[in-house]
């Protein structure tokens, strides 16, 4: 298990200007939200978070992660807050950012109260008493995520900006007409971009995971959803779209070429170079005989979910209709899947690959599926890093966190090319 030292400052603020700066240790992770309440909590302070202010890794030593986090956060009342005056110019620096207004609305003082109430309302229709706080999940500029004790055991509320009010929409439906494509709804509130779901089990990358099973219920959900996509007036995000998109994938723009952290000239030069076997990986998807289904965009192991041996789809917010074979990759479901996907067990992921495509002998023979999963999982990088590129980037109110992070999808994609 991984082992970290992160230096969490938690930031306060109030109306009259003053403002107040602890610093704790935790072992815990802090970025997406989670354990920040707690933290604050064990230093003697109860508290709400707000937003992220500032986050470094400052790498690994000895088996240990360090990283800093700042986190801005609502004193509730009576908390033990010193306030004070006298502040270095870095941290001057956090409270004047934490003091700029947000459009997201869980960022805001008074988000957490009317949600509460929103939920506390939601479930005593159902006959259920929340029994306790709720526990901080994920709480960032995409999606606020709770999970809440209840007399029925624990349940989730997800929060998604305008930009992702699509999910709010969509979800009761997935749950109600595809078994397993998403977890019951309790409650859903468009306006508000709020949804109250039942508890589906634990994501199964933390999970001794049967591939063939999984890859089987994805397909599953893919085929079910056949009837329903015309009705559903989702985006066409296939193969052609891809194609679309490749000019400006490829260009030093978005490859960031020769800034921090982005594309080499080198680098560049080697995937573009590479164009002409993605082009002909995408016409081949685009005249093959499978049909377009639903679409998510962000397949992973940390999107499924089990309980009780059934698998359940999670997050939405990249809903659309494309290829299947562009949008689910058996490697996607290895543990910490952005680094070993590449380096996977081939025994378990051919069994995992070959029981997905058994799903598809209906459209083609299996020699002929072969080939244009190879395909699928060679585009589907470019398809997922337009999540970012054509979705979140454009989206979010505060860009430097979403900036470069298609890269690693492009870069999984130049290493496939050249370990052809």
């Amino acid at each position: 298990m991984t082992k970290r030292d992160t230096t969490l400052h938690l930031l306060f603020t109030r109306e009259d200007g003053r403002s107040a700066i602890h610093t704790v240790k935790t072992d815990q992770t802090t970025y997406y939200g989670a354990n920040v309440v707690e933290a604050a909590r064990k230093a003697g302070m109860e508290a709400r978070p707000l937003r992220r202010i500032h986050f470094h890794f400052h790498g690994e030593r000895d088996g240990v992660k360090y990283a800093e986090a700042v986190w801005h956060l609502h004193a509730e009342k009576g908390a033990a807050v010193n306030w004070r005056a006298d502040f270095t110019d870095v941290e001057r620096d956090w409270i004047q950012t934490a003091r700029t207004p947000t459009l997201t609305p869980w960022f805001q003082p008074g988000w957490f109260a009317r949600t509460l109430a929103w939920l506390d309302a939601e479930l005593t229709a159902q006959g259920w008493t929340r029994t306790g706080v709720p526990r901080t999940l994920k709480h960032w500029q995409i999606s606020v995520l709770w999970e809440v004790p209840t007399s029925h055991g624990r349940v989730f509320l997800k929060g998604v900006p305008d930009f992702f009010r699509r999910e709010t929409e969509l979800i009761p439906l997935l749950s109600r007409e595809l078994p397993g494509a998403a977890p019951p709804v309790l409650a859903a509130d468009t306006r508000l971009g709020l949804l109250l779901m039942a508890d589906a089990g634990e994501p199964v990358d933390e999970q001794d995971l049967n591939w063939p099973d999984l890859m089987r219920h994805l397909a599953r959900v893919q085929h079910s959803s056949l009837p329903h996509l015309s009705g559903w007036k989702l985006r066409d995000r296939g193969p052609e779209f891809v194609l679309k998109w490749l000019d400006t994938l490829l260009s030093d723009e978005s490859l960031l070429t020769g800034q921090q952290d982005g594309f080499t000239a080198e680098e560049a030069r080697r995937l573009r170079t590479a164009r002409s076997p993605l082009e002909a990986a995408l016409h081949r998807l685009s005249a093959s005989p499978l049909p377009r289904t639903l679409g998510h965009g962000d397949l992973h192991g940390g999107n499924v979910l089990v309980k009780d041996g059934q698998f359940t789809v999670l997050d939405w917010s990249d809903v659309c209709r494309t290829h299947p074979f562009m949008d689910v990759n058996p490697a996607y479901f290895v543990p910490n899947p952005w680094e070993n996907s590449l380096n996977a067990d081939q025994e378990q992921l051919n069994a995992a690959r070959q029981a997905y495509l058994q799903a598809w002998t209906g459209y083609a023979l299996m020699q002929e599926l072969e080939p244009l999963l190879k395909d699928g999982e060679l585009t589907g990088e470019l398809f997922r890093a337009l999540g970012y590129v054509d979705g979140i980037q454009g989206a979010v109110q505060d860009k430097t966190e979403w900036h470069g992070t298609h890269l690693i999808h492009l870069r999984k994609a130049l290493q496939m090319l050249e370990e052809k």
